[in-house]
């Protein structure tokens, strides 16, 4: 089984992202938990001490369950995993963090309704939640048919990290996969040119997807305007890279990211 913390809001993004999840439980087994944080409106130290602050803190998570109560009764049909949802009251990330740690996790997941936007992504990206979790990252954009995936590799990336946990988490979904290697040229439109797999700097990640019976259906050179590559992948159920993003260095694959529409594999 495949557990995966979902972290949900009342909100439109939190309900694809749940869905996303149900159509990957029909193909592998999964466990969902859903945590929702509920944050104070006011920063810092909470007010009052002793039975004011516990009845504070009670009131608060209480209407929090309320709404996300409401949710998941409302998505239950379309993802029979999901369990009950654990509300706390807190800094969000801070407590995503504490329960991924805690928890046996094999995938955090969250909506986030795509808005192309490569600034945003690149804050996500480098949030203390993204920076700090111990598994592999869903942002789910779009609610899309779970058919298809790719792999987006490049130069100086941990190809061999990015194969082992995207079979370790869709091994048994043997979903159809494609393998691009993205190359950044100075290009007005998107060039694609077939590759063979031994040409791709895989080294043992090649024998990682061998041994699980994952041979991509293709291999392909991809290369031009990282908005324009983004718009290609958009028929993807996911589209997954490993970054490694400097603070000060403009990463092309973030762009890359925040220009597909479709949910972004990220370790």
């Amino acid at each position: 089984m495949i557990n995966i913390l979902v972290s949900v809001k009342p909100d439109l993004a939190s309900s694809i992202a749940i869905r996303y999840a149900g159509q990957l439980g029909k193909l592998m087994e999964i466990g969902l938990q859903p945590i929702h944080v509920k944050e104070p409106e006011q920063k810092g130290n909470l007010f009052g001490t002793g039975w004011v602050r516990h009845t504070w803190e009670h009131v608060l998570t209480e209407k929090g369950e309320e709404e996300i109560n409401q949710l998941i009764r409302a998505e239950k049909p379309n993802c029979p995993a999901l369990a009950a949802p654990r509300v706390v009251l807190g800094d969000r990330e801070e407590e995503i963090l504490r329960e991924l740690q805690a928890g046996a996790y094999d995938l955090f997941m969250e909506g986030a309704l795509a808005s192309f936007n490569v600034n945003d992504f690149r804050n996500l990206v480098r949030s203390k939640l993204y920076q700090g979790v111990p598994c592999p990252i869903v942002v789910v954009k779009n609610l899309v048919p779970v058919e298809k995936t790719s792999l987006l590799l490049y130069e100086g990336m941990d190809a061999h990290r990015l194969i082992e946990e995207y079979v370790r988490v869709f091994k048994e979904a043997k979903l159809a996969l494609d393998l691009f290697y993205y190359t950044p040229e100075n290009l007005d439109t998107i060039h694609i040119t077939e590759s063979d797999l031994s040409e791709l700097p895989l080294d043992s990640a090649k024998q990682l997807l061998e041994e699980a019976q994952l041979l991509p259906r293709s291999t392909q050179r991809i290369a031009g305007p990282p908005q324009q590559i983004g718009e290609y992948l958009a028929d993807y159920a996911l589209v997954g890279a490993a970054i490694r993003d400097e603070a000060g260095k403009k990463n092309p694959i973030l762009t890359v990211l925040a220009r597909t529409p479709s949910p972004v594999f990220i370790c």
